[in-house]
């Protein structure tokens, strides 16, 4: 994403806080950040990425005092497909722990690699408002 391999279209998010926070300005390390409407109780960002895709993780990066401190991930392997989250050691919904300020980036690598078209992030925890940047880590075949 940071390389804008993805266009900004295949980035959308659920809700946007405001016209200054779309989805298309959540690319690692970029000037902006995506930022969910404050009424959004269940505030999601997806990456579509046009073909089915290696996908073994994700990092994460607040804005400044904006960011997510944990969250869920969903893909769908196919674009009529049932979205699933990736799994913990359980077999549960793995929650992962986001970050702890708005500006380091946090990585978090998959037990398994998953193979998606689709990948969202459900942020579950937040400090000032559900806002981040991220990058999908894996590799097209």
């Amino acid at each position: 994403m940071e390389d804008k391999t993805i266009p900004d279209r295949s980035i959308s998010a659920s809700s946007t806080w405001g016209s200054s926070y779309p989805a298309r300005k959540a690319r690692l390390n970029g000037a902006g950040m995506w930022a969910a409407d404050s009424g959004d109780a269940n505030a999601w960002i997806e990456v579509d990425l046009g073909e089915s895709t290696e996908v073994n993780g994700v990092v994460t990066q607040g804005k400044d005092a904006w960011y997510v401190t944990n969250y869920k991930v969903a893909y769908q392997e196919q674009p009529s497909s049932e979205r699933v989250h990736v799994a913990g050691e359980s077999g549960n919904a793995k929650i992962f722990i986001g970050n702890s300020n708005g500006n380091t980036p946090v990585t978090n690598m998959f037990n398994e690699r998953v193979d998606a078209v689709t990948v969202r992030i459900e942020p579950t925890g937040w400090q000032r408002g559900v806002a981040l940047r991220l990058e999908l880590l894996g590799c097209r075949r």
